[in-house]
């Protein structure tokens, strides 16, 4: 609150801020302040922020030129995330980070149907459960065509929502792509094998899928 109230340093362009316990207390009162015009970057993660701290950020305009935010590993949860969709507040956001935060899939659902940030390039919406009603929303999403780095590792997909990611053809931009410690199995590793809209990528984790001898072969014989 005290940072928040200061102007003590009106050209700061990134703010670390990690690992503390500023609560939703203290991410009300940075939201509500107009002394940081010129920042970029915010880290915020790991500070039992929960969905009151995610939707005062979500709502504030204050901070037009973040290109980076990272509310990881905090408690936001759905509303948060649906906040965040709601608003249009960082239109030169490139990097989001919400992972571990207790979002399911009506999070997931309310970001695939916004266009908050579309020169969004890097989504980390690992350690959720979005499961595949979230993953089949994304999918289904044009507002993220810039989109060069996915992350939903850890997030309850299972093949529907494995085959959905696959057949999309709304991320041709993704390199990196990070679908492990789910269960897509053989299924979704057949369809993300049988679709070519990844043209540009160039690393694929699927690590801990319950993936076979079949869902190998199909990789393996897939260009």
């Amino acid at each position: 609150q005290a940072l928040a109230s200061s102007s003590f340093s009106p050209n700061l362009t990134s703010l670390d801020m990690s690992f503390n316990h500023i609560g939703d207390a203290g991410m009300q009162a940075f939201a509500s302040s107009s002394n940081f015009p010129n920042l970029t970057s915010l880290d915020v993660s790991f500070n039992q922020i929960a969905g009151a701290g995610g939707q005062a950020l979500a709502a504030s305009s204050f901070f037009p030129n973040l290109t980076f935010l990272n509310v990881s590993c905090n408690c936001i949860g759905d509303a948060g995330l649906q906040a965040l969709a709601a608003f249009s507040f960082f239109p030169n956001l490139t990097s989001l980070s919400v992972s571990d935060n207790q979002i399911g899939a009506a999070g997931m659902q309310a970001l695939a149907s916004s266009s908050f940030s579309p020169n969004l390039t890097s989504l980390d919406m690992s350690f959720n459960h979005i499961g595949d009603a979230g993953m089949q929303a994304f999918a289904s999403s044009s507002n993220f065509p810039n989109l060069t780095s996915l992350d939903v590792s850890f997030n309850q997909i299972a093949g529907a929502g494995g085959q959905a990611l696959a057949a999309s053809s709304f991320f041709p931009n993704l390199t990196f792509l990070n679908v492990s410690c789910n269960c897509i199995g053989d299924a979704g590793l057949q369809a993300l094998a049988a679709f070519s809209f990844f043209p540009n990528l160039t690393s694929l984790s699927v690590s801990d899928n319950q993936i076979g001898a079949a869902g190998m072969q199909a990789l393996a014989s897939s260009s």
